[in-house]
């Protein structure tokens, strides 16, 4: 019986060991990851698939560093996924500060941006508000909307990813990193965004 018990007892010890190690390799490569000179040019992601693997909408929060362009995914407050994106240019910065997710949709259209048609012709393209003609108003396809403010501002995906600030003031993500964010995530999980 005692040494059934020792058996277990070192089984234990050493799959804590193993995660433990694991666990602080992963984290050795982020770092090295972040002190690569191209860091805040790259469109290169750091992806932790064991880490995201114990991920649920529990567990999780984003960071957005406006500096950088860059959005990272904690889980258990290690990072899990770091990835370029794009925030507010200049006259629409994304603010920053402390949100929640406050809503989630996967096929959210613009309500502001987008295109107006005339039949089949399209006889503007941008913000609707800037547009005094009439017309049939379509808006720009934000896929995987993750809504953090009243004003609009949210996370999503978009085909045009940058390593400058350039969008409207959303956080703009690509496509395969914002779908794992949007599945590990839910409406109230934390997202910080700091300069």
């Amino acid at each position: 019986m005692k040494n059934i018990f020792l058996m277990c007892l070192l089984g234990v010890s050493c799959q804590l060991v193993i995660s433990c190690s694991t666990s602080d390799l992963s984290q050795k490569k982020y770092q090295k990851f972040t002190n690569r000179a191209d860091y805040k040019k790259t469109y290169d992601v750091f992806r932790d698939d064991e880490l995201l693997n114990t991920a649920n909408s529990s567990n999780t929060k984003v960071k957005i560093d406006l500096s950088d362009q860059r959005a990272q995914l904690l889980v258990n407050n290690q990072v899990a996924l770091d990835l370029p994106c794009s925030t507010g240019k200049a006259g629409k910065r994304t603010p920053a500060g402390q949100f929640t997710i406050k809503r989630k949709v996967r096929t959210k259209r613009s309500n502001i941006f987008g295109r107006i048609y005339r039949g089949d012709r399209v006889v503007y393209g941008g913000d609707r508000r800037k547009y005094s003609g009439s017309g049939r108003f379509v808006g720009s396809p934000l896929p995987y909307w993750m809504r953090l403010t009243d004003d609009g501002i949210g996370m999503h995906y978009s085909a045009g990813v940058k390593r400058y600030a350039c969008s409207n003031g959303c956080i703009r993500m690509p496509r395969k990193e914002v779908i794992t964010i949007f599945a590990k995530t839910k409406v109230g999980t934390p997202v910080q965004i700091t300069h």
